[in-house]
């Protein structure tokens, strides 16, 4: 957590630190966009929760397509960082809303209320894995979708996003990723089936940081999206 803190002030800045996850949301959007509503341009009349926002990277273009979207993280200086940028987009203050608070406790409050829940390159940073799930799958109405990018546990992963990223391209800090904490595919669509959802897509995403941009991969040896819906 202190290694974000020391990083709020970028969250806004397309350049620095965060700007993988701005280009990952040319792959993303769409990708959550076209699940929920395959017909629809927009996302009129969807309700979704943002896990793990940040300062709302991902918050504000969900927004921007029509649905109302909460947007929760732990971190204040993340949530500072995201109404700051919503007051940059007065008009979505009435589909937007952020949240500081922890998504078990954000699941108490709501469960069963939202269309979609999204959790995008944040379980590989969640210390009890299992707990993290159960909120996200709680917050979701049946029929839902749930979103999840990350990154696999493999000795790939271990060479290029936490060694070649941090300690020899620098392009995210130092700390930022814990190889212990990333998840497999096959174990993640495990905890989601344990937990009464059916699984609908699992692909993998490739990142070339020459070019920042991301693109959809067969392969899941480094970053991956899986989609379940809850029954």
């Amino acid at each position: 957590m202190d290694t974000f803190r020391d990083l709020s002030k970028q969250w806004a800045d397309e350049s620095q630190a965060f700007k993988a996850l701005y280009s990952l949301n040319k792959v993303r959007v769409p990708w959550i966009k076209d699940s929920i509503s395959k017909d629809k341009e927009t996302l009129i009349g969807s309700r979704i929760a943002d896990i793990g926002c940040g300062g709302g990277l991902l918050s504000i273009p969900l927004a921007r397509l029509g649905a109302d979207v909460s947007g929760i993280d732990a971190n204040p200086e993340a949530i500072e960082s995201a109404r700051l940028s919503l007051k940059r987009s007065p008009q979505l203050r009435g589909s937007l809303e952020y949240v500081c608070t922890n998504v078990t406790d954000f699941a108490a409050k709501n469960e069963s209320s939202f269309d979609a829940v999204v959790a995008s390159e944040i379980i590989e940073h969640v210390a009890d894995v299992g707990s993290f799930i159960d909120a996200c799958v709680r917050l979701a109405r049946p029929g839902a979708s749930i979103f999840f990018t990350t990154i696999n546990k493999t000795l790939m992963s271990k060479l290029l996003a936490v060694w070649m990223a941090e300690d020899v391209l620098q392009i995210v800090p130092e700390g930022v990723h814990d190889w212990n904490k990333f998840m497999e595919p096959e174990l993640l669509c495990q905890e989601l089936e344990s937990r009464g959802c059916e699984m609908r897509f699992s692909h993998g995403l490739i990142y070339n940081p020459m070019l920042n941009e991301w693109a959809w991969s067969p392969s899941k040896l480094m970053n991956y999206a899986v989609t379940a819906v809850k029954i």
